[in-house]
């Protein structure tokens, strides 16, 4: 008999702010299920490049991202 791991996943929403040289542009929000919050912010990261706000004509493009539970 093996032992089996679930890791029970949760919805989160996280809304990823879009800066150029500081001052925010854009947000997009993303909503997802992900066992950790600090993995719902991962993807939701790696998401947002390919958002139409990513564009590597921007100067000084930066992103922050605000992870809520739903």
């Amino acid at each position: 008999m093996r032992a089996q791991s679930h890791a029970s996943l949760h919805d989160f929403t996280v809304d990823i702010a879009f800066f150029s040289g500081g001052e925010q542009y854009a947000t997009q929000s993303y909503t997802l299920r992900a066992s950790t919050w600090f993995s719902a912010e991962q993807q939701a990261l790696q998401m947002s490049i390919n958002s139409v706000y990513d564009n590597p004509r921007i100067p000084d493009l930066s992103r922050s991202a605000t992870v809520r539970s739903v």
